[in-house]
């Protein structure tokens, strides 16, 4: 007699699927990164009066190259909380800290498609550490305590 739940294992199976998708995603996000990044400037941006604007090369590069700016900055900032808060107890979050720093300097010369590259090894090495020692903290959650603290 099995003790399994087939809802359960449904969810499971729908909740690895997603992962993957997600994980292809951001696999197809690596090179629109470079090429965004290895565009030139094409156009000035225009707009018609009362309406959205026009499609536009370098309005589009600019924004991108915005998004991903604000969202490797945010990435780095939650990792850097987490690591200072937990790599001293937790010696399997060591070799994060390296990962981390080269991903700033990559950040700070703006090779965010590095940068970014660089954070999703550190989320891995986070979830490696974390297999083998269930003990330490989800990063998310450190994220969430450093959002609710800055809130108040």
């Amino acid at each position: 007699m099995s003790d399994s739940n087939p809802s359960a294992a449904t969810a499971s199976q729908r909740h690895s699927s997603d992962i993957q998708q997600l994980v292809g995603l951001l696999s197809n996000l690596m090179p629109l990164l470079l090429r965004l990044q290895s565009q030139g400037f094409e156009q000035p941006f225009r707009t018609m009066p009362g309406t959205f604007p026009i499609p536009n090369p370098v309005l589009d590069h600019q924004a991108a190259e915005n998004m991903i700016g604000d969202m490797t900055a945010e990435s780095l900032r939650s990792l850097s909380a987490y690591l200072e808060a937990n790599a001293a107890q937790h010696a399997g979050l060591e070799n994060c800290v390296s990962i981390v720093t080269q991903a700033a300097n990559k950040f700070t010369e703006r090779d965010f498609a590095q940068a970014f590259n660089l954070i999703y090894f550190a989320y891995r090495a986070i979830e490696a550490a974390r297999a083998a020692d269930p003990h330490l903290p989800l990063l998310r959650q450190a994220s969430i305590d450093r959002t609710q603290s800055s809130i108040h």
